[in-house]
């Protein structure tokens, strides 16, 4: 009889367990058992009204930021604007709002509307525009003032002057190579190769060394620029080295598009970056570089063009057309574009040449009139 009561009592408690966890979240209030129904998705009852999606505006421009809301049973208490992830404004829904573009740097901004729905609920919205200077850049041409001799087995990458020599990094697997160079007569005086699998690049000289930056390697010799003894081997992030300068506190980096990266000197990390653009859009193919009187000068790569940057907001403040530079009788079967700019702080001149050009040429370069 114990046996039998222990039983009976074990199955009408297993009974009431299954029923009651059976019952689970769909108990309602008077006791009674139900199926549970399907949660309504929350749909998105914003989006940005204006500015439109890759909308341009000239910088200092006053840009309107404005929402609409459909009607819903689920209403907007508020909202929260953001400009490349920095909070500008706190709104209501009906507010506009408006986001003054001076001291921005040019290129592409992320406008983001975070709203508040009274049940909880957020949402965020967004759009993208595009800054672009608010000037046209001036026009400039140049003057020969010396012919010097250049090596036309250098397919020149990048170029600088220091020290009354001039320092270049050479391209192409198998034959990239770090040189100083006899400006006079045109003969490397110092020569150190790359490894036969990297492809040479920008080259800057920082304190006593120099940094020499690959293609699509992502690494960077350091040199001690007096004997070329290779120091250490850095890695970057971007994708692409092209051109390489410094300006006294950062390196500065492009990878052929429209974007210059300032990079730490000394760990070639990313401090920050600029989109560099004219008054009509940005401006890529961006290669060799090099700080001037506080302007970034670039190669713009397969034409003959030099651009003058304004470094802090990425504007182009000029462009010196170079065309007829190197004459027709000079060029060879491998004579490649105009690429490399050295600039003497000391006297203020100007060098440039070209990839395998037999030439390099000290330049004047006035506003065209």
């Amino acid at each position: 009889m114990r046996f039998l009561y222990l039983t009976v009592f074990s199955c009408f408690f297993v009974l009431t367990a299954c029923s009651c966890n059976r019952g689970g979240a769909n108990v309602n209030t008077s006791g009674n058992t139900g199926e549970q129904k399907p949660q309504q998705r929350h749909k998105v009852q914003v989006s940005i009204s204006s500015p439109a999606n890759n909308d341009k505006f000239a910088l200092g421009s006053n840009v309107v930021l404005s929402v609409k809301v459909k009607d819903a049973a689920d209403p907007v208490d508020s909202l929260r604007w953001f400009i490349d992830g920095k909070l500008l404004k706190k709104a209501t829904p009906e507010e506009s709002v408006t986001w003054n573009t001076s001291g921005q740097t040019l290129g592409t901004h992320r406008i983001e509307a975070s709203a508040f729905y009274s049940s909880g609920q957020r949402d965020i919205v967004s759009v993208s525009v595009l800054l672009l200077s608010d000037k046209a850049p001036k026009q400039y041409t140049y003057s020969v003032v010396q012919t010097y001799p250049h090596d036309t087995r250098a397919y020149t990458q990048g170029l600088l002057f220091d020290d009354g020599f001039l320092y270049e990094s050479t391209g192409l697997k198998g034959e990239s190579s770090l040189r100083k160079v006899d400006i006079k007569t045109g003969e490397s005086v110092q020569v150190t190769g790359l490894p036969a699998e990297m492809f040479g690049e920008g080259l800057a000289a920082v304190d006593d060394k120099l940094i020499q930056v690959t293609w699509q390697n992502q690494t960077a010799f350091v040199y001690r620029k007096s004997t070329f003894k290779l120091l250490t081997r850095l890695n970057y992030a971007i994708r692409e080295g092209w051109g390489l300068t410094y300006d006294g506190k950062h390196l500065l980096m492009t990878d052929g598009s429209a974007t210059v990266y300032f990079l730490d000197k000394d760990y070639l990390t990313e401090v920050r970056r600029v989109e560099v653009c004219d008054n009509k859009g940005p401006v890529r193919l961006l290669n060799e570089l090099e700080y001037i009187n506080g302007e970034l000068w670039a190669n713009v790569y397969q034409t003959e063009y030099i651009l003058r940057i304004d470094p802090a907001t990425g504007a182009v403040l000029g462009r010196i057309d170079m065309k007829g530079l190197l004459k027709p009788d000079d060029f060879k079967s491998d004579t490649d574009v105009l690429n490399g700019i050295a600039y003497d702080e000391k006297t203020g001149k100007i060098y440039v040449t070209g990839k395998n050009w037999p030439k390099l040429f000290e330049i004047r370069v006035t506003e065209k009139q």
